[in-house]
This record gives structure tokens, sequence and C-alpha cells, in this order.
């Protein structure tokens, strides 16, 4: 018999790409903040009674927690909605789950780190209100004795959103626009195809608790990324201009140094985490053969 799963945040970028993965191995229960996904339910997230009395229905044997306000600036002007989409849903789906023996597993970030090496998960430095909201999510979800938080930063092309980081620079370079690329903050993302996988591996490999780092194995500036990206996909890089994050007008901090070590993942998996190249590579076959570029 499948085992039930209970996914939040389906109708999100990551959790668009993960349904397709997890339908095909479980017995699959999603649903979305804003929106119904498919075969999928709406549930607000933020009424405990709500939460306690679905999950008290479906009674699920994992939970994959992907719901998030992720923008970095809307949080730091908005620190009572992102209070409240970010840490009290997490609060309440782990206040249901303390009761039952659930595989819990939350997505966190790598705005957590800001250190000039490669962050190991024990380096956290939180230093916008988005990064707290995150960091006390994990404390709630790590509360839990079957618990995971996986600490990332994912990239892609998502066909029901056309927000995306890579659609608006594709699109900003078609229309000739002017786009400063920042190179002194350096990460380490990982392809979304490629984060579904492990976050697939690790579903069942419940000796693994804590905190786990997923994202490649080599560090970029996001600027060398975007261009990487123009490079690959053969765009005009003529309008492309590279500068410092301090040059740019924004709300929050932003973390010069958010790459993560990825030391724990592959003694784990035993073989080392992809290049960012690959996921690179990944991505413009997958836009080339969706017939997005």
């Amino acid at each position: 018999m499948k085992k039930k799963l209970f996914l939040t945040g389906a109708t999100g970028k990551l959790g668009s790409i993960l349904v397709k993965f997890l339908e095909k191995e479980y017995k699959l229960i999603s649903v979305g903040f804003k929106n119904k996904p498919k075969n999928g339910y709406r549930l607000d997230l933020t009424k405990k009674d709500r939460v306690i009395n679905f999950l008290n229905r479906i009674k699920p044997d994992i939970i994959i927690h992907l719901v998030a306000i992720t923008k970095v600036d809307f949080c730091e002007e908005n620190f009572v909605k992102a209070h409240e989409i970010n840490f009290v849903t997490t609060k309440n789906l782990v206040d249901w789950s303390e009761n039952y023996k659930v595989r819990f597993i939350y997505l966190s970030t790598d705005q957590l780190y800001d250190s000039p090496k490669f962050n190991n998960e024990k380096d956290e430095k939180p230093k916008n209100f988005y990064a707290m909201t995150k960091y006390f999510s994990e404390i709630a979800a790590l509360s839990l004795k079957n618990s995971l938080v996986i600490r990332t930063n994912f990239y892609g092309y998502f066909p029901t959103h056309k927000d995306s980081l890579v659609d608006w620079f594709i699109n900003e370079i078609k229309n000739k626009k002017k786009i400063s690329l920042i190179k002194n903050i350096f990460f380490n993302p990982i392809y979304v195809k490629q984060l579904c996988k492990y976050i697939m591996i690790l579903i069942n490999y419940k000796k693994i608790k804590g905190i786990l780092n997923l994202g490649a194995k080599n560090k970029i500036s996001k600027g060398r990324f975007l261009y990487k990206l123009a490079e690959e996909l053969n765009l005009d890089k003529k309008n492309l201009k590279f500068t410092n994050v301090d040059k740019i007008n924004l709300k929050a901090y932003r973390p010069k140094n958010m790459t993560m070590s990825v030391k724990r993942i592959e003694k784990i998996i035993k073989k080392p985490m992809p290049s960012i190249q690959e996921g690179i590579k990944y991505l413009v076959n997958d836009l080339k053969n969706c017939n997005e570029f």
C-alpha cells in the first residue's frame, strides 16, 4: 500500500514540479494556499483549527512543507504577513505532527548563511527578516523526532509560473533591457529537477534527520550564474553589466556568501553533488525540449 504524503505549497514553483515526482510513488494529498492544485485542495494553513481538522481526516505518513513567502524585500516590509505565512503555518503543522509518527520535511533557505567560507549546517547567521522567519520555523520543525530541514536555493523552468528568475532574465534580454548582474554575492544553487530527485531519496532515509544543505558542489556569483545561462542560450550579452549589490537600492540586507557545504549530503548518497554547469545544461535542455526557447 502506498504511503500517504501531504504536500503544502503544491501550486508554488517547487511544488508544481515536485508533485510530478511524488504522485508516481505516493498517495499524494496536495494543498495550495491561494490556489487549488489539480486533484488537490485549497487550505489556509494559518488557521490552526482547519489544519488540525484536515490532517485528522487524512492522517498522512509524511508531510513536506513548502509554503513560504520567499521575496526577501517583501518580508522586510511586511513583518506580520511574513511571520504568519512562514512561521505560523509551520507551527500549526508541527503541533499536529507531534502526536503522530510522521516523517516531517521542511524546505528552508540558504539566506541563513553569511560567512566567507562554504557554510556547514551549524553556521547560520540570519540577518534579514525572511531568514529569521525561516530560522524560527526550522526550530519548530526540529522539535519533532523524525524531522528533516533541507536548506537550499533552486532555480528552474516552471511552466505554471512565468515570474521566475530565469523567465525574467530571458525576457529582459530579448526586450533589449539593461541588466545589472551582481558580482559580489555568491551561492551554489541547484536545478529544481535535481533538487526533486534528492528530496525523493531523502523521504525514505528515515535515519537522516536534522539540517541538511542541498546545493551544487561549486559556488558562483549571482551575476556570473546568469551570464553563463546567457552563454548557454546564445543570448545577446551586450546589455549585461556587472555591479556590486551595495549599489542597488534594496530594502533588506543580502548576505554576501550563502554558499553551502554539501559534504553531509555527499556522504549520505556516496557521490558528488552535481556542478552548477551541469544544472544549467539540464535547464537549457528542458527549455529547448519544451519549445520555450
